[in-house]
């Protein structure tokens, strides 16, 4: 009977506890933007990614990864999906951008 009502509370706390986040809170976007155009000198780069990131992360996911530490932000697979996304862009953007004149 204690393991029942153990369980009972642990429902309705569940039930309690708010929804993890299903849109990405304001200046999330502005602030990878600002920091990716501090990196990149490939005109669109950053947006593209970021659309990427938009649809294929979901924001609580995004929010813990920024909020690890440095070396364990670097390890995280999140990561190495979000350097893909960046390097589908640069690739994708690569045919549209023309070269430099000599």
């Amino acid at each position: 009977m204690r393991s029942l009502r153990a369980l009972a509370v642990f429902l309705a706390l569940a039930a309690c506890a708010p929804p993890p986040p299903t849109a990405y809170a304001p200046g999330v976007e502005q602030n990878f933007m600002r920091a990716c155009e501090a990196q990149s000198t490939v005109p669109g780069l950053c947006a593209c990614t970021w659309d990427r990131i938009e649809a294929g992360i979901a924001p609580a996911d995004f929010a813990a990864l920024e909020a690890l530490p440095g070396p364990e932000r670097q390890a995280h697979p999140l990561t190495q999906q979000i350097e893909g996304y960046a390097l589908a862009c640069g690739a994708d953007l690569d045919g549209e951008v023309e070269p430099a004149a000599p």
